[in-house]
């Protein structure tokens, strides 16, 4: 396997370069259980550990492709290390990032389920999307992360990471005139992977997503392969003492290794402690297969097929994740149909990248003859201008869509013009405990009635900026909104997000605001979410664990415990003379409108529950909440209500949307028109509060 210092494998020869059949296999065999995972979770549920695979992979081949090299000059080396990357790496993955954001511009709305996908895109070209998807708090399993089309080149900027120290680590293994220290360059591998491992261990408990994503906790798994290659290079002997029968033992255990990732890795433990099942199966392969006789697995992992899947192993992670989410967004997943469009088309896609795109460039007799350094200057400036362009691209996304809801004055939350009008506004951000606070002071607010409107909620409250914007031109009266995506204040039902250590935080930071920024004649408005949901922007959820969750016992028990810190939250702001109003629930649907309202999603398997529910049985099933406000009343004097419902539902049945236009963006959040609606109503109640700076009379809740 290995004679005088240098490996030798079963090898062929193509152009003109050893080449290794059986990793090429080994990359089939790592992208196929990558998308099987894809296509459908159930059918390999540790298939994501394929990408494991890869980087086990890329730091042996990268370390054996530079064997040749003959200079003694660090920049030298790096040059002639990244040129050789750059022709690799970066034509496709251009390639593939303007197509997707083109694609992301035309067909998928924009919304909180895609509001990562700009940035995700735009750091992908400069392999830093793992760092957006780490700090977005979405883990890689999270609906976002499902519905994002650029989700999956966190792995490629892993690798691009570790690359950027490669050249620092490797050079005095491959530079001529330093081999004598090659030990060193080993030694360095080796620490860092220690340190690696020991980071991906801590993280596991304390921050799992950055875990996941982060080089810092992955650099081991591609250290993993390097060392290999250097160990295989300086103990020859070691590996080609081997017997036959150990060898295959050994690798039959190897596999193993891999099969046992790809069937029952844990996404919750990794990539500590169940990468390590995949990624000492795949070492295991590459220093066993090549040597001896050639057995059952060397054959099976050189077969035409799996060396053509192999060959085509990037462009096929590059396309598929792509095409699987596209169809999430339009025609659906989770079909015969779709899962065969799925392959087929990731298959066409990843074909001609390989053809048209990597192989020429790769391949290229011009670049070879070009100076190393000019190779990765253009490469440098054709990553800029692909940017530059996709940039372009997401910032005229509501001009280029397919789609209505690019329609904001119908659709979101954003179609009024606050710089016109008889009030101005005066817009301010600042952030609060991972939510922000929103200050609204119209131009002419000296002349405004007496209090502020204080608005403290989840995207629910957010929701209601138009209505708020409008409310606050026209009347003068200053508003500050609180909020913070996926905490409700005061939910009273207690979804497991409202008692997460985030959410937590946030309320207790906006209580202490609140009771510091309040004053005499306020009004304090609470919209949150206070329903179990029947769906989401992602999916339908079954009617009975939505009734379960407001209606049975522990949450009956449960919503009393909520009423109590209601009570001691508000108690001490009436005292002040702030004037409390809880929103009643508004109807919630099971399908999302903005999921359903182009041609090319109307037949996405999200909408069949359709936009209509009973209005008797939505009424009924916010009697809970109803109670809890009464409940509250009972302890606190001049609690109020604002119930936008009979506006919004006005008969039987409740519909989302009206002669076509949307009254709710999704199953629960109204949309623009739908502020439009109620804004009359809103001005009508609010007026009356915030026109006077006297402290509210004891009130009933109605």
């Amino acid at each position: 396997m290995v004679a005088g210092g240098q490996l030798s494998y079963q090898t062929v020869q193509t152009k003109g370069s050893e080449y290794l059949p059986y990793i090429d296999g080994l990359r089939a065999l790592a992208v196929l259980a990558v998308i099987i995972y894809h296509l459908n979770h159930q059918w390999l549920p540790g298939g994501f550990s394929g990408v494991d695979v890869f980087f086990v992979i890329s730091g042996f081949v990268v370390s054996a492709a530079q064997k040749h090299y003959a200079g003694a000059s660090l920049a030298g080396f790096a040059t002639h290390f990244y040129a050789r990357r750059v022709q690799r790496i970066v034509p496709a993955v251009l390639m593939f990032l303007v197509v997707a954001s083109i694609a992301c511009a035309l067909l998928i709305p924009g919304s909180w389920l895609s509001d990562t996908n700009e940035q995700t895109g735009l750091y992908a070209f400069f392999g830093l999307s793992n760092f957006i998807l780490a700090s977005t708090s979405n883990d890689y399993f999270s609906p976002r992360t499902d519905y994002n089309p650029f989700t999956h080149t966190w792995s490629l900027g892993v690798e691009e990471q570790f690359y950027v120290a490669f050249p620092l680590l490797f050079f005095l293994w491959a530079a001529a005139e330093w081999r004598s220290l090659r030990h060193v360059s080993t030694f360095a591998f080796v620490t860092l992977l220690i340190a690696s491992l020991g980071v991906a261990w801590w993280l596991a408990s304390e921050d799992p997503t950055l875990g996941y994503y982060m080089i810092v906790s992955r650099f081991w798994e591609l250290a993993v392969g390097v060392v290999l290659y250097q160990a295989m290079v300086l103990k020859p002997e070691f590996f080609a003492g081997i017997g036959p029968r150990v060898r295959r033992a050994a690798l039959a255990t190897s596999l193993l290794l891999i099969v046992i990732g790809f069937a029952f890795a844990r996404p919750e433990a990794f990539p500590y402690p169940w990468a390590f099942a995949p990624v000492l199966g795949t070492a295991g392969l590459l220093a066993l297969v090549g040597g001896g006789a050639p057995g059952l697995i060397f054959r099976l992992l050189s077969g035409r097929i799996a060396v053509f899947l192999g060959r085509i192993s990037y462009s096929l992670y590059l396309w598929h994740w792509f095409v699987i989410v596209l169809l999430r967004w339009t025609i659906g997943m989770g079909s015969t149909v779709s899962y065969l469009i799925a392959a087929s088309a990731t298959l066409a896609l990843a074909s001609a990248s390989f053809k048209f795109v990597e192989s020429p460039v790769r391949y290229s007799a011009v670049l070879r003859r070009q100076p190393k350094l000019a190779v990765v200057a253009g490469a440098l400036g054709a990553i800029t201008l692909c940017w530059a362009f996709s940039y372009e691209v997401f910032q005229h996304q509501y001009r280029l869509s397919m789609s209505v809801t690019k329609d904001e004055a119908l659709w979101h939350s954003g179609g009024v013009d606050i710089s016109k009008g008889e009030c101005p506004l005066r817009i301010s951000r600042t952030e609060i405990h991972g939510g922000e606070v929103r200050r609204m002071d119209p131009a002419c607010s000296a002349r405004g009635p007496g209090g502020r409107i204080l608005v403290i909620g989840d995207s629910h409250a957010g929701a209601y900026l138009p209505v708020l914007w409008k409310f606050s031109m026209e009347t003068g009266t200053g508003v500050l909104l609180y909020r913070r995506q996926g905490c409700s204040y005061l939910s009273l039902f207690r979804p497991a997000r409202d008692t997460s250590a985030t959410c937590q935080e946030f309320t207790s930071a906006i209580t202490t605001e609140i009771l510091r920024e309040a004053r005499r004649g306020d009004v304090l408005f609470l919209p949150s979410l206070r329903l179990a949901r029947f769906g989401d922007q992602w999916a339908n959820f079954p009617d009975e664990s939505a009734r379960k969750a407001m209606s049975d016992a522990e949450a009956t028990q449960l919503r009393a415990a909520a009423v109590e810190e209601a009570v001691a939250l508000l108690r001490p702001l009436v005292d002040k003379g702030v004037h409390v109003v809880f929103e009643a629930p508004k109807p919630i649907f099971r399908a999302p409108p903005f999921r359903c309202s182009d041609w090319f999603n109307r037949s996405n398997p999200i909408c069949e529950p359709g936009f209509e529910m009973n209005r008797t049985d939505l009424l009924a099933y916010r009697q809970p909440v109803m109670q809890s406000y009464a409940a509250i009343a009972s302890q606190v004097d001049g609690l109020l209500v604002w119930d936008p419902f009979p506006i919004l539902c006005p008969g039987e049945p409740c519909r989302a949307t009206v002669n076509g236009i949307p009254l709710f963006f999704d199953a629960d959040h109204v949309s623009g028109y739908g502020n439009m609606r109620l804004y009359g109503g809103f001005r009508n109640f609010f007026m009356g509060l915030v026109s006077t700076s006297s402290a509210p009379e004891p009130r009933a809740a109605g």
